[in-house]
């Protein structure tokens, strides 16, 4: 291999190994953000909303279902 040609591939490679570090970092800093509001959910304030709401199948839906 000549010279240009390593540099080159040796560009590449720092390149690449910056840009696969930056997207571990941020993929890190996402994950640990995430478990520290799964594990101190008490911490944060909030007023759940529920919904109730009713449908009717039609027939022969209910029908296969009553099959099963």
């Amino acid at each position: 291999m000549n010279k240009k040609r390593k540099a080159f591939w040796l560009k590449q490679l720092h390149q690449w190994h910056w840009i696969t570090s930056a997207l571990c970092l941020i993929s890190l800093l996402l994950f640990s953000l995430t478990g520290i509001t799964l594990n101190h959910a008490s911490a944060i304030h909030a007023d759940p909303a529920v919904q109730e709401q009713e449908a009717l199948l039609p027939t022969p839906l209910r029908q296969q279902l009553a099959l099963r």
